[in-house]
């Protein structure tokens, strides 16, 4: 029996060994699984440690974790400064992709900033902050706590790192600066309602004082909670237009339907306008339109780049006919002008020149007119116009003498109350109009040709006199042949004219359809951009483009917007008929330019 034992016990002693040692394997292999795959959907959270805050329980986390996963550093170069972000993490994807586009057109920054909204109201001041560090599942992302203790001993946030355990507007940001800029401090801060504009300026007032030149400041807003896309997005605009405006006292009463945050939106605009920025809205949506769910109730989501200003920038935005009477007056009658044009409004909030036709004029005439087509609008109809920001109308075509020269007369006078800069004369015997946008001096001239006369040689001696003594010159034809996408011999000749005598651009309308575009010499001719609002049938007569030239001190380009009229109203076409509408653009237009319409964007 001694002996027995004796054999038996190296025998355990060795099988103990081997289970330990194939225990340990499987450990360190599940360590290295987990270590390596953590951006997957089953992985485990980083445990904050003492002193450290947690954003583990910011709902749906993982999803910013592996959106953000991929992300390496950039070396970016620019002149961003802000940006206005949104905090939904149902957007990770989306989040993303502008966090990278952003981290490309910055100089790295040594601090960044992120000011957001408390949502469950925590905390015991307004405007708070937090100086313990926070744990991201990418690492350590750290806090400036000389900035924030500036910040405290100038009375404008507390310090509470409790409040921002699991707050969104501030964690759902943290894994892409942990991953972009993983060197780089922040300083978190927060605030609850009440706080508005007075906390708003002495917050901004403190930050001018204590942030370093290269600090970068991202405000952290969601939009329109609990709406469908459509009521979303008329909501939305009443914001835009609130942004353009810097209406803050408007601003301050917005409720969730429109913002999370006035606080937030109010030290956005206040920010931007103390350092010398311009906003540029570079991204707006809604998640059911995101994910095929657009009558929902969800959220919508506006993303803001603010750069420094450049020494000269112009944009100018031109579309086709504007008609407001027959179907289009009646139907606004009884629906509000936001929504009709909800779907377009943001197309022309940072243009500095908004250009059309305008088919119908705005008169009250009782003249009985003999025409079998003719048009007369409300002048009440000139909110249409001013909603959508329009500067410069023309207002020499064949349907401006329907109703008479008094009526045209009224029409005109009526859009000058309205600051609206009528362009071309009765018969084509109108002035040049002049004028002065950032420095640079512009001409604009429109003429018809469907039923008033206009020689060659009276055409190149207004326009060289115009053009002598401007930086651009526009010129603006009513032209052509209806329904075809082809201009014809004479708008070729008429603009190449044109552009021989000084015209930098020519905009065409009449045919109610698109035609094509053409490079000429140093000039660019559009010569037909259809129709922009009207109540005609057919598909080619609801095709409509939105064109917008951006002009400064190295380059001219141009981006083409394709939209759709829908109910007799314009909305931006969705990404389907973008593709239809540039590749179609594109067959209708010289040659040299086919890649560059369908790409939508174009550089002369």
């Amino acid at each position: 029996m001694k002996g027995c034992n004796f054999l038996e016990r190296p025998k355990k002693s060795l099988l103990v060994i081997l289970l330990a040692g194939l225990l340990f394997s499987v450990l360190v292999l599940l360590f290295c699984f987990l270590k390596n795959n953590q951006n997957l959907e089953y992985y485990i959270p980083a445990s904050a440690e003492p002193n450290l805050i947690s954003i583990a329980g910011v709902p749906d986390i993982k999803d910013i974790y592996v959106a953000a996963a991929g992300l390496v550093p950039i070396e970016g170069s620019g002149e961003v400064k802000a940006g206005l972000f949104p905090h939904h993490t149902l957007i990770a994807n989306e989040l993303s992709e502008y966090w990278q586009k952003l981290a490309a057109q910055i100089n790295k920054p040594s601090i960044i900033v992120i000011i957001g909204p408390a949502h469950d109201n925590q905390g015991s001041v307004l405007v708070q902050s937090a100086s313990w560090d926070f744990q991201t599942d990418f690492g350590v992302v750290k806090t400036d706590n000389k900035i924030i203790n500036k910040l405290v001993g100038a009375g404008v946030v507390s310090d509470e790192p409790s409040s921002f355990t699991n707050e969104h507007s501030v964690g759902t940001h943290l894994p892409f600066i942990a991953k972009l800029f993983p060197d780089v401090s922040i300083v978190p801060i927060i605030a609850k309602s009440p706080a508005v504009e007075s906390e708003a300026r002495d917050l901004v007032s403190a930050l001018q004082e204590n942030l370093p030149d290269d600090a970068l400041v991202i405000f952290s807003l969601d939009c329109s909670h609990g709406l469908g896309s459509k009521k979303a997005f008329v909501n939305d605009a009443r914001t835009l237009s609130l942004i353009e405006a810097k209406n803050f006292s408007a601003i301050s009463i917005l409720d969730e339907t429109f913002i999370d945050s006035p606080f937030t939106l109010q030290a956005y605009l206040l920010w931007v306008e103390a350092q010398g920025l311009e906003g540029e809205l570079v991204w707006h949506e809604h998640i059911g339109r995101l994910i095929g769910t657009e009558n929902d109730p969800g959220t919508s989501y506006l993303i803001f780049f603010a750069a420094k200003k450049e020494i000269f920038s112009l944009k100018i935005s031109a579309v086709g006919d504007v008609m407001l009477s027959r179907a289009v007056g009646s139907k606004l009658y009884s629906v509000p002008v936001e929504q009709a044009f909800a779907g377009v409004y943001g197309e022309f909030l940072d243009s500095d020149l908004v250009f059309g036709n305008l088919e119908s004029v705005l008169a009250t005439s009782t003249l009985e007119s003999t025409k079998e087509i003719r048009f007369q609008a409300d002048p009440a109809r000139i909110d249409v116009l001013g909603f959508l920001s329009f500067s410069h109308l023309s207002v020499i075509n064949n349907h401006n003498g329907d109703y008479g020269q008094a009526a045209w007369e009224e029409s005109v006078e009526n859009l000058r109350a309205a600051g609206i800069s009528p362009i071309g004369g009765y018969r084509n015997d109108g002035e040049t109009v002049f004028l002065e946008i950032n420095g640079k001096r512009m001409a604009f001239l429109a003429f018809d040709t469907t039923i008033y006369n206009l020689t060659p040689e009276s055409l190149t001696e207004q326009i060289s006199q115009a053009a002598a003594v401007s930086d651009i010159t526009i010129v603006s034809f009513h032209w052509g042949a209806e329904y075809q996408h082809f201009p014809n011999t004479e708008q070729k000749e008429l603009a190449h004219t044109a552009i021989e005598a000084g015209a930098d651009i020519v905009i065409g309308h009449h045919p109610h359809v698109l035609q094509g575009i053409e490079k000429y010499q140093n000039g660019l001719i559009f010569y037909s951009l259809g129709n922009f609002i009207f109540d005609q049938f057919g598909e080619d007569e609801n095709e409509s483009l939105i064109v917008h030239l951006e002009f400064n001190e190295v380059r001219k380009s141009l981006e083409l917007v394709p939209a759709r009229i829908e109910g007799y109203f314009p909305r931006v076409a969705t990404e389907e008929e973008r593709e239809v509408t540039l590749g179609r653009l594109a067959g209708w237009s010289d040659f040299s330019l086919n890649e560059e319409i369908k790409s939508g964007s174009v550089t002369w």
